[in-house]
């Protein structure tokens, strides 16, 4: 039987598991309130991703620019680290409490990855790195994200080549549907800046 140490990260205390479809029974098991959690197999560390409900589903080992930047697992899917949230708080209308007047991340979409669709109560604007293209598409203020071939879904390529139609950033209005994948066989380093800045509360995914 392989046996892992399951543990949160960085340095929680351990204990054994007995495979990572044990870890992530455990974990939803009695685990729901934690932070980042992880299974440690030697000198491998698989990181525990959410889904947008809040359950563990999968087990990732976390890529090489990842690890360079300290990204942790998405809910919607890919890498992230929030980088700023300014010291400025507001009560913007309808948000139901104060907010940071904006926050920034950074955020990573490996080949095979995508962003599901989900929308963001803020303004949200996208700036591209380094990598392959993206593919962000924008689905509208429906109650839902639209379904495929629905007229009025508009797709942007973020990426370096200007010249081709690419753009290295793009905004994404308040309250729109939005979906993202890398548009080649390359991952995709981007930063996400919103204003007001981004809660959890203020987040809606399908």
């Amino acid at each position: 039987m392989l046996l892992m140490t399951f543990q949160a990260y960085p340095d929680g205390p351990g204990e054994p598991v007995a495979g990572e479809q044990e870890a992530l029974r455990v974990a939803n098991e009695r685990f729901t309130e934690s932070g980042q959690l992880v299974v440690v197999d030697g000198d491998r560390v698989g990181f525990l991703r959410r889904d947008v409900r809040g359950r563990f589903v999968a087990v990732r080992e976390r890529p090489p620019v990842a690890e360079a930047l300290g990204l942790l697992p998405h809910p919607e899917g890919g890498w992230y680290r929030e980088t700023w949230r300014t010291e400025v708080a507001l009560e913007p209308p309808g948000y139901g409490g104060p907010r940071r007047t904006a926050t920034g991340i950074y955020f990573l979409l490996q080949p095979g990855e995508e962003s599901v669709w989900h929308a963001v109560r803020s303004d949200e604007v996208w700036f591209w790195h380094r990598g392959g293209p993206l593919a962000l598409v924008l689905g509208g203020t429906g109650e839902h994200p639209p379904a495929g071939g629905t007229p009025g879904v508009e797709t942007v390529l973020l990426g370096p080549e200007v010249e081709a139609g690419q753009v290295p950033q793009a905004l994404v209005p308040a309250g729109t549907w939005q979906a993202a994948r890398p548009a080649g066989d390359a991952a995709v380093l981007v930063s996400c800046v919103v204003s007001p800045g981004f809660d959890f509360a203020d987040f809606t995914a399908r």
